[in-house]
């Protein structure tokens, strides 16, 4: 069994069913780990890891942003929750852990490469050290940023083939961008629900012919079809969402 210390944090988040301090109380339960975490048995580990990774569930996206910044570099933190924190759809969760953790395998961050959207892989591109396999793969899916981000990594350890695959995408990128331009912008703007849902406060960040990119000014996830109105100015276009990663967005105007 995990230390009485563990044990009594524990045994009180499940007589309480308590969310009101969760993310308190799991940080108190991630310090006893690290502070235990050379007397624990394999066992006992893994025992108050799996008990963490449940509880981190409940915890709100910035409860758990805060716990993923906090214990990003820690070599001691817990495993799982550190692997759970990774593979949250958040990006503003993952990424603080994705960039700094020295759990992470390999076979890990391929998993998140091939499921998750750019900002995770944004991320991952910017770790210390990177591996050949995960470098191609990070070629094969990121986007422009990514590429660039990647490319001007020193940790970066790219193949022959990887490097090749890399300057074809770098091209590939410009030439799209000929094709359909956009004008990177700084503009406040909203999102309207077909709903009639309190509207969801943006930053237009670039915008082309065909679509723009936002940053959401809260976590939302707005779906279906949308009006996007710009502050200040009389102008709605008619849009639904792409693509999200966290708080970033892509429309396509209908």
């Amino acid at each position: 069994m995990p230390d009485t210390s563990a044990r009594h944090v524990i045994d009180d988040i499940v007589a309480h069913r308590a969310r009101e301090g969760l993310t308190d109380k799991v940080n108190r339960l991630i310090d006893t780990f690290a502070e235990n975490a050379d007397s624990y048995t394999a066992e006992q580990a893994v025992t108050v890891d799996e008990v963490i990774a449940r509880l981190i569930v409940d915890i709100t996206p910035e409860g758990r942003i805060s716990i993923a910044e906090r214990i990003a570099g820690d070599p001691k933190a817990p495993r799982l929750v550190i692997e759970q924190l990774a593979g949250d759809d958040w990006a503003e969760v993952a990424s603080p852990v994705l960039m700094k953790s020295p759990q992470l395998s390999d076979e890990t961050l391929l998993k998140i490469i091939d499921s998750k959207g750019h900002s995770h892989l944004l991320a991952i591109s910017r770790r210390r050290s990177i591996a050949p396999e995960v470098a191609q793969s990070l070629v094969e899916r990121g986007n422009r940023t990514v590429i660039r981000t990647l490319a001007r990594n020193p940790g970066v350890n790219l193949s022959p083939e990887a490097r090749r695959d890399l300057d074809m995408r770098q091209k590939a990128r410009l030439e799209e961008l000929r094709k359909a331009p956009r004008k990177a912008v700084e503009y406040p703007a909203e999102l309207h629900r077909e709903d009639g849902e309190k509207p969801v406060r943006c930053r237009l960040i670039d915008i082309s012919k065909t679509g723009a990119r936002l940053t959401l000014a809260a976590m939302a996830r707005p779906t279906g079809r949308l009006v996007l109105s710009f502050a200040s100015a009389a102008v709605q276009r008619p849009c639904e969402p792409v693509w999200q990663d966290g708080r970033d967005i892509g429309v396509r105007f209908v």
